[in-house]
């Protein structure tokens, strides 16, 4: 069975992120993991976009920790790009993040320092200088 996305009206502001609660806490109740891309888009290797605080959010609402995971996968499918690359993609999973008694500001720099510190061992050649 394919389990739906969490479809959201990014035209909607501050009511998306109400959207991604509602439909994330129903997807927790029922058992199933969120995965949330803090960045909101794929981004090319070496680079970085501010990181948006609805997954831990969602979390701290839903009364869950996050777990961040890292990977490689820009390396053979760009942002823009139809065809991918031949290669193997790289996922470190991370830590337990605990979101009981924080703000969702804190909990997503703990996890946008954690992913960015992965991927500088992911590619060192990308991510050095930043």
């Amino acid at each position: 069975a394919q389990i739906p996305g969490i479809a959201i009206d990014r035209a909607a502001g501050k009511d998306a992120l109400a959207q991604v609660v509602e439909q994330g806490r129903e997807r927790l109740k029922e058992g199933l993991w969120v995965a949330v891309f803090p960045e909101g888009t794929r981004v090319a290797p070496g680079s970085t976009r501010r990181y948006k605080p609805g997954g831990a959010f969602l979390a701290k609402r839903a009364g869950v920790p996050v777990v961040p995971v890292a990977h490689n996968a820009g390396e053979f499918w760009g942002r823009y790009a139809f065809r991918k690359t031949a290669g193997t993609v790289q996922v470190v999973i991370g830590p337990t993040i605990q979101t009981a008694g924080r703000d969702a500001l804190s909990v997503t720099r703990e996890v946008e320092e954690w992913i960015e510190g992965e991927m500088v061992k992911l590619n060192p050649e990308r991510y050095a200088s930043g």
